[in-house]
């Protein structure tokens, strides 16, 4: 009797030692700089699973991104046209339908969406009312301005909202507003994922954009609308805008998002994606 508790007791403690180092391997797999809630391999493809609340975006340069929601709706925003990044054909981004924050012709090429429907941010003087559904991805507007006066030197901008699969992703479009009214914070609400201006001269510069990050509070910030080598136009570095932050540089131009992994509302954790353009 004594000997058969003997070898339960060792087969318990090497099943206990076995899970140990199996846990431990699990954390070093996601380790090595990869931020929390990113899919650093994401490319596309089928798409994710709706109820894991994964998507994917990708960042095409300037203001451009795409995104693949969790229910497979493909949402372009910003389309750029001749600005120096590779224009890529209509057929080659097949999405659904496209967001454009203001009418200039580095967000506004409409062209790229295709057949898909288009939701122009601006009216004639002022932002339009946009609340929309596409499959199950909700995408609405809420109205800023294109300089730091109102509107008077460069206009309007649109702010899009999407939701999907749980997530909220904000896309500033060309803000140069530096601070958001409450009546503006409201209507935003919170954002996990906030697509932020930070080059200046036609937008919010470095410290415009941290001070809006701040306001808003999201989980995570990706810089858009910043100089790079392919941007055929002088706009500050993201190196601006990322210095004294703990910046993350993916070494990608996709990334899967996961809502439930992602750094806690606040975080502001900033994650930094190569031009696929560029």
């Amino acid at each position: 009797m004594l000997l058969r508790n003997a070898l339960l007791a060792l087969v318990t403690l090497v099943l206990m030692i076995g899970a140990a180092c199996g846990d431990d391997s699990d954390d070093g797999a996601n380790g090595g700089g990869t931020p929390s809630g990113v899919t650093p391999d994401a490319t596309g493809g089928d798409p994710p699973d709706v109820e894991s609340g994964v998507v994917e975006l990708t960042w095409w340069g300037q203001a451009m991104f795409e995104l693949l929601a969790a229910d497979g709706t493909r949402i372009l925003m910003d389309p750029y046209g001749e600005i120096g990044y590779r224009v890529p054909a209509p057929t080659e981004l097949e999405v659904d339908v496209a967001t454009i924050s203001h009418e200039h012709p580095d967000h506004n090429n409409a062209a790229l969406a295709g057949d898909a429907d288009v939701l122009r941010g601006l009216g004639e003087l002022s932002v339009n009312d946009i609340n929309e559904t596409v499959g199950e991805v909700r995408l609405y507007t809420v109205g800023s301005f294109h300089d730091n006066a109102q509107g008077e030197e460069r206009g309007p901008n649109a702010i899009f909202i999407i939701e999907t699969g749980g997530m909220r992703v904000a896309h500033m479009g060309d803000i140069g507003q530096l601070e958001l009214t409450q009546e503006q914070l409201d209507a935003i609400g919170a954002i996990d994922v906030l697509l932020v201006p930070t080059g200046g001269t036609f937008t919010v510069d470095a410290a415009g954009a941290t001070g809006l990050v701040a306001q808003i509070g999201p989980r995570i910030v990706v810089p858009m609308h910043y100089g790079t080598d392919a941007l055929s136009f002088d706009l500050a570095p993201v190196s601006d805008f990322t210095a004294g932050k703990p910046a993350n540089e993916l070494g990608s131009s996709t990334v899967g998002l996961d809502v439930d992994a992602l750094p806690e509302m606040g975080a502001a954790e900033v994650w930094v994606l190569e031009p696929l353009g560029g």
